[in-house]
């Protein structure tokens, strides 16, 4: 369920540090890595996963001096808000362009009796 992984990812320490280091401008993973102590394999994995869930996305791709490719990153997240009444778990997302889940209660638990 997309509604629970997105959960997930925002109580998650280098998802978090990734939202937080794009939220501005476009950094490449190495980037990240460096300014924001994520380990490179974790940030690609997390890079991965955010994009997967739709809270992050390859901004754009620029040659280095070197001739590599390196994609630059950016969140898609304006804000996240996650609530928790009547025994239900509930989380709303702002996106910076148009989601059909913008500014929607999402439930991610069912109540018990």
């Amino acid at each position: 369920m997309r509604e629970k992984e997105i959960s997930r990812l925002l109580t998650d320490d280098y998802a978090e540090r990734i939202l937080v280091a794009t939220y501005y401008s476009a950094k490449s993973a190495q980037e990240i890595s460096d300014r924001y102590d994520v380990p490179i394999a974790a940030c690609y994995r997390k890079i991965h996963e955010l994009e997967d869930a739709g809270l992050l996305r390859c901004y754009r791709i620029v040659t280095t001096p070197k001739g590599k490719s390196m994609k630059l990153y950016r969140s898609q997240l304006k804000k996240a808000c996650l609530m928790y009444e009547d025994g239900i778990f509930k989380v709303r997302l702002e996106f910076k362009h148009e989601e059909p889940i913008n500014n929607t209660w999402i439930q991610l638990n069912t109540p018990r009796s």
